[in-house]
């Protein structure tokens, strides 16, 4: 199976302090993968590599085959839009709009029509079990309910990689664990890759893989502990 995240040598500094150095990880598609490590250890920065958002000082990225940090602006859009869903600890919806249209969103930012966007906003609304709630507007609804529409949302484009920020950081126990157990499931009925960072203990314990990224070096979690 080939490698949808293949991550070699990665080194990034800020002010003159390194965050981390030689820090490599692979996966491949219907894996999962949870990086933890204190406050400050780069495990955001990580994505935002992953993202093309920013470009480390040396090492070597390919996401799909693509090195994210090489495009064009105009060009690293349209393929964070195909390639990659973002999961974030907040859900990010847009308050205003009902959940079916912040599903449909990516849909419509690509170009599909109104029919196809939210036809596929529906589905996946119904599969991720907050159908009944399409027309509510996202700021009326609970924590969990807007985690599963920000996931539908990650999901629109059939995206390969999802990357989600302390995606259960913002939820009560009970819907951690739910909204965990939806998480995890991801890989095997989408066929995509999870990479996610967390505080969390239990929520990194339920990725195939768990790393620990502390003191610029990134290490099974085993070991990093």
């Amino acid at each position: 199976m080939g490698l949808t995240l293949d991550v070699a040598g990665l080194t990034c500094s800020f002010g003159g302090r390194a965050v981390w150095e030689d820090l490599s990880l692979a996966a491949a598609a219907g894996e999962s993968v949870a990086v933890t490590g204190p406050s400050g250890s780069g495990k955001s920065t990580l994505l935002s590599c992953l993202a093309g958002l920013l470009k480390p000082e040396a090492g070597s990225i390919r996401v799909c085959g693509t090195d994210p940090g090489a495009l064009r602006p105009s060009k690293a859009a349209a393929w964070r839009l195909k390639t990659i869903g973002f999961v974030y600890q907040f859900g990010e919806l847009l308050p205003e709009l009902t959940a079916i249209e912040n599903a449909a969103l990516p849909l419509l930012i690509g170009g599909s029509t109104r029919a196809e966007a939210y036809g596929t906003a529906e589905t996946l609304l119904a599969d991720l079990k907050v159908g009944h709630v399409a027309d509510s507007p996202a700021g009326t609804l609970s924590g969990g309910e807007r985690q599963r529409i920000a996931l539908a949302r990650a999901l629109a484009t059939r995206p390969p990689v999802i990357l989600a920020d302390e995606p259960t950081g913002a939820l009560d126990e009970t819907t951690t664990a739910e909204v965990c157990d939806l998480l995890f499931s991801l890989p095997r009925r989408y066929g995509c890759t999870l990479l996610l960072v967390t505080h969390n203990p239990y929520v990194a314990s339920q990725a195939d893989h768990e790393l620990h990224l502390t003191g610029g070096r990134l290490r099974p979690a085993a070991a990093g502990a």
